[in-house]
C-alpha cells in the first residue's frame, strides 16, 4: 500500500503516524512474501497495539478540541479496531504448528489492510475535510 496526500488529514503528528502504519504494513507484505513473517509478526502485533493507543489518544483528543460532530462514531471505529487486535493477539498466543505463523501473518495483513480502507480513507479523511472546512486549528 502506499501513502498518498489525498489521505492526509491536515494534522502533521496523526498524517506523520498514518505513514508509518503504512511502512509497517508493506514490512508485513514484504516478510509474507520472503518468508519470513514468522520472525517478526508478534513485533508488528506489538507495534499495531502500540500505534493504536497513541494515534487513537491523540486522534481523539484532536477531534474533541475541536468539536468534531462524528467524533462518536469515529471512536466506535476505533474500537473495533481494537477488538480485532485483541483477536490476533490471542491468535498469537496460541502454540503454533509448522504454517500457523504464516496463516497469523496473512490474518494480520488482511485486519490492518482492511482498516486502512475502511478507517483512515473513510472516517479519517472525514475528519480532514471537517478541519479544513471548519477552519479549525491543527491540532
Amino acid at each position: 500500500m502506499e501513502w498518498t496526500e489525498d489521505l492526509a488529514v491536515g494534522v502533521a503528528r496523526l498524517d506523520n503516524q498514518h505513514k508509518e502504519l503504512f511502512h509497517k504494513i508493506n514490512h508485513l507484505v514484504a516478510a509474507i512474501k520472503e518468508a519470513r513473517c514468522k520472525y517478526i509478526i508478534d513485533g508488528t502485533i506489538k507495534f499495531l497495539e502500540d500505534y493504536a493507543t497513541l494515534h487513537f489518544a491523540e486522534e481523539e483528543r484532536c477531534m474533541e478540541e475541536s468539536g468534531y460532530e462524528e467524533y462518536g462514531k469515529h471512536k466506535e471505529h476505533h474500537a473495533s479496531f481494537l477488538v480485532a487486535l485483541l483477536e490476533l493477539r490471542k491468535e498469537a498466543a496460541l502454540p503454533r504448528k509448522a504454517d500457523s505463523s504464516y496463516d497469523l501473518c496473512v490474518a494480520a495483513n488482511q485486519v490492518v489492510v482492511d482498516w486502512i480502507t475502511a478507517h483512515i480513507m473513510q472516517y479519517d479523511r472525514r475528519f480532514g475535510a471537517f478541519l479544513k472546512t471548519a477552519r479549525q486549528k491543527a491540532c
